[in-house]
């Protein structure tokens, strides 16, 4: 059994030596004492159970260890959930930005095509919208190759005007539904 008078030696002759101690297994000066006083906490609290006075030194450098492993532990893993509940609310945030900017970006396009001249519209539609070969497009509307290619052309060049400012952006979200949509327009 420890008695007062021992306990207050301890303290005094050790508190130092032990937050050196602690401070060689955490790396931070205020862990350091909140775990040597949790450590004398706990011996005044198990005073009555021990019976190792003559090395109570020794049985406080066990404790400090172990109750640095747990404070390391505790940490990590709260540190561990954090990043997690961070994560998960970067990505429902990217998320309901990339789906508001998707919105935004197809009614851009929508609009920016419809200010296309109307055969122009037209043959830009059937490639780009609905995936036709400039041949079955010029076979369809009884026109050459070379006249879907000079529509194509003509559009993506009104197309890169009116959508400079969401090609701006789309180095930024290339990999998201934003860019691929910009991406199938102009490639």
């Amino acid at each position: 059994m420890v008695t007062e008078q021992q306990f207050e030696v301890l303290f005094r002759g050790q508190f130092a030596a032990l937050c050196n101690f602690a401070y060689s297994v955490v790396k931070d000066t205020d862990q350091a004492h909140d775990i040597v006083q949790q450590a004398f906490v706990n011996l005044w609290e198990r005073r009555d159970e021990i019976e190792i006075i003559d090395n109570l030194p020794a049985y406080l450098r066990r404790s400090i260890v172990n109750v640095a492993i747990n404070h390391i532990q505790k940490h990590k893993r709260v540190r561990l959930e954090d990043e997690y509940t961070q994560a998960q609310l970067d990505s429902a945030s990217a998320a309901d930005r990339s789906d508001y900017l998707q919105g935004e970006v197809e009614e851009a396009i929508r609009r920016a095509v419809e200010q296309l001249p109307e055969k122009s519209q037209l043959v830009f539609s059937l490639s780009r919208f609905q995936g036709m070969s400039n041949k079955e497009i010029a076979d369809n509307l009884n026109i050459s190759i070379k006249a879907v290619e000079k529509h194509i052309g003509k559009s993506l060049k009104e197309l890169r005007v009116s959508l400079a400012p969401y090609l701006k952006i789309f180095a930024i979200f290339s990999l998201s539904e934003v860019g691929l949509t910009l991406a199938k327009l102009f490639l």
